[in-house]
């Protein structure tokens, strides 16, 4: 049975800073593949500009979806979304979509 989990970082908040380095770790001690997730190139400046936020979740869930689309997550036994600010928004998006 294949364990992914996914993780999902925020805007300037890598996958190896310590929130998800952390829990990255501890998935993978459960047996979990893990799969760090990139955005692309997001605008800059986006705190306190809607529009921005908007323009960087658009262009990130193009990303994910893309990305995600590939890694046949229905063969999933199990699945695991680790998301820190930008990537809680996009990882529930993505997961209400499926």
């Amino acid at each position: 049975m294949r364990k992914l989990a996914v993780v999902f970082p925020g805007i300037g908040y890598h996958t190896d800073k310590p929130l998800l380095y952390y829990s990255k770790k501890l998935a993978s001690s459960y047996g979990y593949e893990i799969l760090d997730v990139e955005y692309g190139r997001l605008p800059e400046n986006v705190k306190g500009s809607e529009e921005k936020m908007r323009e960087a979740f658009t262009r990130a869930m193009e990303h994910v979806s893309s990305l995600l689309k590939e890694q046949e997550l229905a063969s999933c036994g199990r699945l695991l979304f680790l998301e820190k600010s930008l990537g809680t928004v996009v990882a529930a998006a993505y997961a209400a979509k499926q």
